[in-house]
């Protein structure tokens, strides 16, 4: 079972610097990763050695957002997901620099150890930000990131943003009502990246997965610049019964307020959020 590491209490400390945390986390892992200033808002971008990357196929965007609202630990929104990610990067780090094998094509993990292969073609970002979004998307951090995707011709990565992944047993592909309007192709695109996500989750949590109408977040922005984005979150399995009868899950409830603490987390959701990220990682999707 896994633990939550007794520096988890750091990251969602109030005085916590967490851009700082977050980087020094993953220098000690001997990944660099610098600031990306865009409008105010510090993202911080991992550069993951060149060799980790295969041209063929496409690559998979991870965004998980590490602000938090004022006065909240923000222990699940959304610390718990950011600080997963962190042990993964570390986890690719690892694996990046003892591989000596060919590159298999395989979508085989093991439960704990590295995906099998030697590229994972992803690209992780944390965005700030996020919590700005309630203003309207154009006020969300990752919405001038995801201008310079647009401006730059960055349309066709596999966008996962996850959030709020520490609590629950059951992963939550978040229902996204697409811009009226929508290009055919944007539509199609996203419908393409959606069925992945869903496979992804199927295979991840022993077949236990649901689609449901969350909050947007990250994937917000993106989708507003005609970039397909899906977000995924999770939630106990009570809870999800609950919601399809209309009653709002006990989890949402807490964001925002000072109950979204640790004692509010499980482990079971970050083992579970673990074998997702490894399943992503092993993921080829052909370019």
């Amino acid at each position: 079972m896994y633990e939550i590491p007794s520096c988890f209490l750091d990251f969602i400390s109030a005085g916590c610097d967490r851009a700082a945390f977050i980087q020094r986390e993953l220098n000690r892992a001997g990944l660099e990763a610098p600031i990306l200033s865009m409008e105010g808002k510090n993202h911080i971008y991992v550069k993951f050695p060149q060799s980790q990357y295969n041209p063929a196929f496409r690559i998979k965007t991870v965004i998980s957002h590490y602000d938090r609202f004022p006065g909240s630990p923000g222990a699940n929104d959304n610390s718990a997901a950011v600080f997963c990610l962190i042990e993964w990067a570390a986890q690719l780090a690892r694996f990046a620099q003892n591989t000596v094998v060919e590159p298999v094509e395989t979508t085989a993990v093991s439960h704990c150890g590295a995906p099998q292969g030697y590229f994972h073609n992803i690209r992780l970002i944390f965005t700030d930000g996020e919590e700005l979004g309630t203003a309207g998307v154009a006020e969300q951090g990752a919405f001038p990131l995801a201008q310079v995707f647009r401006r730059l011709g960055i349309t066709n990565d596999d966008i996962f943003v996850f959030d709020c992944m520490g609590r629950g047993d059951v992963p939550i592909l978040t229902q996204t009502k697409l811009p009226y309007g929508a290009p055919a192709k944007f539509v199609k695109a996203f419908g393409e990246l959606e069925q992945r996500a869903a496979t992804l989750l199927q295979s991840s949590a022993n077949g236990r997965w649901f689609s449901l109408p969350c909050n947007y977040s990250d994937n917000a922005s993106f989708i507003a610049n005609g970039i397909p984005a899906v977000a995924i979150t999770m939630l106990p399995s009570a809870e999800v019964t609950a919601a399809t009868q209309g009653i709002q899950p006990q989890t949402w409830k807490l964001l925002h307020t000072g109950g979204d603490n640790i004692a509010s987390l499980m482990p079971q959701s970050f083992e579970i959020f673990h074998n997702i990220l490894n399943n992503l990682a092993a993921l080829k999707t052909l370019a």
